[in-house]
């Protein structure tokens, strides 16, 4: 999408980091997150990417935010499985957090994916990238819309919407499954509960059928994702009910995790 993120510093010394966008392949997507980061500013949650400034000249569009040190991708690639377990459900629970002040706000974020959670100087997560997010009015509960979306990570209705080639309705219980899903990658070191390869995801979702639950061996986790994951979208939990639950809601919050390592390298976005 000629989307590439660089660390900058603002005049007054600020750390942040720049997305620029070239305007051509990406204009809608750039306008739209910055007009959701916008919307979000005056309710600022610490699981969000805050909005610091937007520029753009003939060829780009700059979109500045919080600086943060890597995605939450990197993060889980870079630890033990032991660590992920002890520390996953404070970390699942900061997601859902992120996810519960969003649809508070009238916010589906419709891309919820490892790429696009981001861990901050404190280990914290922060859900980020609002290109293809939508809002809803105040007494709308569903988004019609085309089926987008990251493949592997798209909920059942959408990928089912996409089959059809017709417009399908994306609820707030959409990213409830996407965030099933990112809980188990968490839990997992890098799994995915519907297979290995995007092609067997994609199938399995449909299905319905989580093919590699099984290797959560802790019972209370197997049954927090399931719930999560659910085929049917009237069966899965709201974000904030799925904060209630036991496996998360007795969770601490735990601010000494080990800092990742932050690179001021350029590197292209998925």
């Amino acid at each position: 999408m000629g989307t590439f993120v660089y660390a900058g510093v603002m005049e007054d010394g600020c750390e942040v980091a720049v997305k620029r966008t070239l305007i051509q392949s990406s204009e809608n997507l750039a306008e739209n997150e910055k007009n959701i980061l916008s919307l979000l500013q005056t309710n600022k949650s610490p699981f969000i990417v805050s909005y610091q400034s937007f520029l753009k000249d003939s060829t780009f569009m700059y979109l500045m935010v919080d600086l943060c040190e890597e995605t939450l991708e990197n993060y889980v690639q870079s630890q033990s499985i032991q660590h992920l377990r002890e520390h996953g459900p404070r970390m699942i629970k900061e997601i859902l957090r992120g996810l519960d002040f969003l649809h508070d706000h009238g916010i589906l974020h419709r891309d919820l994916k490892p790429a696009n959670i981001l861990v901050d100087v404190e280990g914290h997560m922060r859900l980020a990238d609002f290109g293809i997010s939508r809002v809803l009015s105040e007494d709308e509960t569903t988004c019609l819309t085309d089926g987008k979306g990251t493949e592997g990570w798209m909920a059942s209705e959408v990928l089912e919407s996409r089959n059809r080639g017709s417009k399908g309705r994306f609820k707030k219980k959409s990213d409830v499954q996407s965030a099933g899903m990112v809980a188990f990658h968490i839990l997992t070191q890098g799994g995915h509960p519907f297979g290995r390869s995007v092609f067997s995801c994609i199938q399995n979702v449909l299905k319905g059928n989580p093919v590699n639950l099984g290797i959560l061996e802790d019972l209370e986790s197997k049954h927090f994702v399931s719930l999560l994951i659910r085929h049917k979208i009237d069966d899965r939990p709201y974000a904030h009910e799925a904060l209630e639950l036991p496996f998360v809601d007795q969770v601490q919050n735990y601010e000494g995790l080990p800092k990742p390592k932050i690179s001021l390298r350029n590197y292209e976005l998925e």
